[in-house]
């Protein structure tokens, strides 16, 4: 099975002695480590969605500019 860690929580593997990553990892069926922290909601099957960044920052909108003429 793919198991994926669920988003903000670190998920030590204990054989490979590393996180589990973010694009998740093949585990067997049967192994009681990664069963348990499905139970405890610390890993999920479900694939992370893919998170959209912007290319730009978002821009602030702009007061209009105002002319101040002096009439002296």
């Amino acid at each position: 099975m793919r198991i994926y860690p669920t988003p903000g929580l670190l998920v030590r593997d204990p054989v490979k002695r590393d996180a589990l990553p973010e694009k998740g990892r093949e585990v067997a069926d049967n192994d009681h480590y990664w069963l348990r922290r499905l139970a405890c909601n610390d890993v999920t099957r479900t694939p992370p969605k893919a998170e959209i960044s912007p290319d730009l920052p978002l821009a602030k909108p702009t007061k209009p500019e105002t002319s101040q003429g002096s009439d002296s």
